[in-house]
């Protein structure tokens, strides 16, 4: 529900930015505030009701807009008043931080990518602040509770959603292909689940060697005209999933015009040994036979129709899954951190536990 709230949200600003604040694609076209900048709130009557915020940088992009959206949205259906601080990483941060404390704030949500903002973190602890850091993992002395997005356990359901997308539509063989600029995780992620569970498909991957978008849809429309068994895709760079969509148009306008060409040989057609970092692929050797004996069936050649899953929320992709150019969209979630770290701020405030570390899952909407 968290994740079609999200969606709702991100057309609604998208619209007010249309109507007069106009930017780039993915941002919603806001500039930033000054550090001890705070929302207005209202004091609270009630005696014993504490005050929580976030220090965030509102730089006008989707990721802030949700973080922040999600924080307001869950203290207000809590009852909790809440402030925002917009600060940057470092010394904005600081002076937030110092003017909460004045405000009487019993508690802060502050995000520490890359341990930006750990001497942030440090500083609110001493001046006796409860301390949740949001959706990035973060080891700062002082922190309470840390909510962390994951970032690998969505490629399961990720690749096991194709699948099944492929077998809706009657599919009894064909490949997924994984494609981006950096492409290793995901596909030994998703040769783990297909390889198991769908010995029916394989998988496949194409990386993106063009930063041009044009040329970036030119050598991936070649690529899926040449391998029209691909039925399912995942995009894994959020700015490629129009380029996506474009290389499946154009390949499907050539194969029309031209034909099924010879397919080319690709270099998964033999498994990679390992995977790098904790998990480990085990291949079966019939999994290895499959993919080193492949020969795509002739009869799902003749058309280009791939379901296509796309990676992260912005107004470009929230655009492409409304008109049903994409099949699904994988959620950053920003919004469900940001809820998650308010509820776990509110425990800690009223003395009650909270974990440490607790992870949110990545949301993946269906069109």
């Amino acid at each position: 529900m968290a994740a079609l709230i999200a969606l709702l949200m991100l057309s609604t600003a998208a619209c007010a930015k249309d109507a007069g604040q106009p930017g780039e694609t993915g941002e919603m076209g806001a500039e930033a505030t000054p550090a001890t900048t705070a929302a207005p709130v209202e004091t609270p009557d009630e005696v014993g009701v504490s005050i929580i915020g976030m220090v965030i940088d509102d730089d006008g992009t989707d990721a802030a807009y949700m973080a922040m959206y999600g924080f307001l949205h869950t203290a207000e259906s809590m009852a909790i008043p809440a402030k925002l601080y917009r600060a940057k990483a470092g010394d904005e941060s600081i002076a937030a931080v110092k003017q909460a404390a004045e405000d009487g704030v019993a508690g802060l949500i502050i995000n520490s990518p890359n341990g930006a903002n750990d001497a942030v973190i440090t500083l609110a602890d001493s001046l006796g602040l409860k301390v949740v850091a949001t959706y990035y993992q973060c080891s700062a002395s002082g922190l309470d509770a840390n909510v962390v997005a994951d970032t690998e356990d969505f490629y399961d359901e990720l690749a096991r959603g194709i699948a099944v997308r492929m077998g809706e539509r009657s599919l009894k063989s064909g490949r997924i292909l994984v494609y981006g600029r950096d492409t290793e995780l995901c596909y030994q992620m998703f040769r783990l689940t297909i390889d198991s569970d769908y010995p029916e498909y394989l998988v496949a991957r194409f990386t993106r060697t063009a930063e041009d978008d044009q040329a970036a849809t030119e050598e991936l429309a070649q690529f899926l005209l040449e391998n029209s068994d691909i039925k399912g895709m995942y995009v894994i760079d959020a700015d490629s999933s129009a380029v996506a969509v474009n290389a499946r148009s154009r390949a499907d306008k050539l194969l029309r015009q031209n034909g099924v060409p010879t397919p080319s040989p690709t270099p998964e057609a033999t498994p990679e040994p390992t995977l790098g970092g904790t998990a480990q692929p085990s291949p079966t050797s019939e999994a290895d036979a499959r993919y080193a004996n492949y020969s795509p069936n002739p009869a799902i050649m003749k058309e280009i129709r791939i379901s296509v899953f796309c990676n992260g929320l912005s107004s470009s992709n929230y655009g492409l899954f409304e008109d049903d150019d994409i099949y699904a969209l994988c959620i950053e979630p920003y919004y469900e951190a940001a809820a998650q770290a308010t509820m776990t701020l509110d425990r800690l405030i009223r003395g009650e536990s909270a974990a440490a570390v607790s992870k949110v899952n990545r949301p993946i909407v269906y069109s």
